[in-house]
């Protein structure tokens, strides 16, 4: 990798911390989440600060092609990502159904309570 490319992945790592650090201090992102993408920026960082990481893996794992090692990763990584929300997407939907079977049931005893209120009146 030359240097050029360590600088500019190094600066787009430490660009991602920032705004990272900056959502959560203004309550903007989830503490789980952050933690996440801040876990995701420090293996930026080490990817931009030390390639031959990569190629030690990559030759462990018996990846000819290197580069094609991290874009599967992130290509995981993307993958993971997309379950977990889809799975929360899914809860909060009941959650939310739940809410306006609730709603629904007290907006009709109040009802109730209101024209027995005016029938005693």
């Amino acid at each position: 990798m030359s240097l050029t490319a360590r600088i500019v992945s190094a600066l787009l790592a430490a660009f991602v911390v920032a705004i990272i650090l900056k959502l959560q201090r203004r309550g903007g992102l989830v503490s789980k989440y952050g933690l996440l993408w801040m876990a995701t920026s420090a293996l930026m960082l080490v990817m931009a600060a030390a390639p031959d990481v990569v190629d030690m893996v990559g030759g462990w794992l018996g990846v000819e092609y290197t580069p094609s090692l991290v874009f599967m990763a992130a290509l995981g990584f993307v993958l993971v990502v997309l379950v977990q929300y889809s799975w929360e997407l899914s809860r909060s939907e009941q959650r939310i159904q739940i809410l306006m079977e609730e709603v629904a049931l007290l907006r009709r005893e109040l009802e109730e309570q209101r024209k027995d209120a005016e029938a005693e009146g």
